[in-house]
């Protein structure tokens, strides 16, 4: 029986309880909430809650970080200091420096560390309507958000990258050999909105451009194919597919992805459970799910061009 613990906010402990029904010979024995909600939860279902991160870590086989905040990545270094198994998703981390630390403790103390996905979770499905991810000629991607402070999750700049950068990396299964970026301080004294375009070693490029200052939420994409262009709303989850026919025009075949709920649910149960399968198997010191903390690497880099361009600017 493996004993697992679990951080975040009182939903997030919820959600990922939830996926982890169906998983066996595991026990849930606790959980450190980050936030102040005033929900009530099960013990049975959630664990009891710990007064401390470091009583979680005591009690715990392995830990599984479910939630963003500047803490999360600290908890996650002690956890792999006390040699604990460790599930966490990249936005819960606050730097690339961070993200290598965790690297390097997981292979010190010989332990699993997985990284979870946190990129908009439609994205699954646009990926299964694929032929071949392989086909990708050309991305386009335009991400706005409704200003600071809004529902959408995003504090800053930094934040908004890595999970765009996220949904990029699970589209381009390539190596990135280029980075072009630029950016615009509109509300405050870091960029608000950012343009940049990244080129892989498999032909592919990118064009991406995010606005955090935006009028309204919005997340649109086109992905030019071989034979056939398509326009995704990661929001809604509908699909327009414009195939390429010679000497007759464009035809347009719109369809729609369905039973996202559904899709979140099996995706998450099949994370978790990989994660735990990793940890019976034996010897290992780390694994990540595709390359999970390629993200910072290429926030870092684009970040760094950003701030090239406002000083050259300012």
């Amino acid at each position: 029986m493996l004993n697992l613990g679990i951080v975040g906010s009182l939903a997030a402990i919820e959600r990922h309880a939830k996926a982890l029904n169906p998983v066996r010979d595991i026990r849930l024995i606790g959980r450190w909430i980050t936030d102040r909600e005033q929900v009530s939860a099960t013990d049975a279902e959630t664990g009891i809650t710990c007064l401390s991160p470091a009583q979680l870590i005591g009690n715990a086989d392995a830990l599984i970080i479910a939630a963003p905040g500047i803490f999360c990545g600290q908890v996650a270094i002690s956890a792999l200091r006390s040699a604990r198994h460790v599930f966490i998703y990249p936005s819960a981390i606050q730097s690339v420096a961070e993200a290598t630390q965790l690297i390097k403790l997981a292979r010190e103390a010989n332990v699993i560390l997985r990284a979870g996905r946190t990129g908009n979770d439609n994205v699954k499905n646009l990926l299964r309507a694929l032929p071949d991810v392989t086909e990708i000629n050309m991305i386009e991607l335009q991400h706005d958000y409704q200003a600071r402070g809004s529902h959408s999750g995003v504090r800053n700049m930094f934040d908004a990258l890595l999970a765009d950068l996220e949904v990029i990396n699970s589209l381009v299964k390539a190596r990135v050999i280029s980075v072009k970026a630029k950016g615009l301080c509109m509300l405050a004294s870091e960029a608000d909105i950012v343009s940049a375009r990244l080129e892989f070693d498999n032909g592919c490029a990118v064009n991406y451009n995010c606005n955090l200052v935006a009028a309204q939420n919005g997340f649109t994409g086109t992905l030019v194919l071989k034979n056939r262009i398509l326009k995704y709303n990661f929001n809604t989850g509908e699909l327009s597919s414009w195939f390429v026919q010679h000497q007759s025009a464009p035809v347009k075949i719109p369809f729609f992805l369905e039973n996202m709920y559904v899709e979140k649910t099996d995706s998450l149960t099949g994370e978790l459970n990989d994660f735990i399968e990793l940890i019976r198997s034996g010897p290992a010191f780390l694994s990540m799910n595709d390359n999970g903390f390629e993200p910072y690497i290429l926030t870092d880099r684009i970040l760094e061009k950003v701030m090239k361009t406002l000083v050259r600017c300012s």
